[in-house]
């Protein structure tokens, strides 16, 4: 099955990495896919890509903002006419609070739980359509959690929402290590 076609995954992180990467797998643990983080930390850009190394999503990271942001590309380029939209971060909130929104600044998807812990729910139009959780397919790996889409997410949706919980995953790390580094 492609990478497009799978609606539940298995992501796991390369611990040891200079760059943020690892892999996509499906719940028979069959690689799939992979993403990348590039080397240089200022505004970070994402690749998911399929088995043929062909980039399937590509994310970049707003570094100038007062709010987290992620603007999402189809393909491998950061072209205008391959926008598919924004995620974002509510600027004040006790739980970090996140949503996904297209070009028009409509919201898409919306994502609740606890986003700390990697146990949230991802619902567009009010219908849970994916569900993100550390222990979901009992991995024992470290760096490792799963997704469980609903079946009947169209491709191009599966693929957001991939790319969604690899950057909630993002962020995740990076506020830990901004934690870790004042005390």
């Amino acid at each position: 099955m492609s990478l497009q076609k799978t609606r539940e995954f298995i992501l796991q992180e390369k611990m040891i990495s200079l760059t943020d990467k690892g892999k996509i797998m499906n719940i028979e643990k069959r690689v799939v896919g992979t993403f990348v983080g590039k080397l240089i930390k200022i505004g970070n850009t994402y690749r998911i890509r399929d088995l043929n190394e062909t980039p399937v999503l590509t994310i970049h990271e707003k570094i100038i903002s007062l709010r987290s942001a992620y603007t999402f590309y189809k393909g491998g380029e950061r072209d205008d006419d391959k926008l598919i939209g924004k995620m974002k971060q509510k600027l004040v909130s006790i739980k970090p609070k996140y949503w996904f929104e297209d070009p028009n600044e409509n919201r898409v998807f919306t994502m609740k739980g606890n986003i700390l812990t990697l146990k949230f729910k991802i619902f567009k139009d009010n219908r849970l359509v994916a569900e993100i959780h550390k222990k979901l397919f009992k991995s024992l790996i470290k760096g490792t959690f799963g997704i469980r889409m609903n079946p009947d997410l169209d491709d191009d949706s599966a693929m957001l929402v991939l790319g969604i919980v690899i950057m909630i995953h993002h962020e995740k790390e990076e506020n830990s290590k901004r934690s870790r580094r004042r005390f």
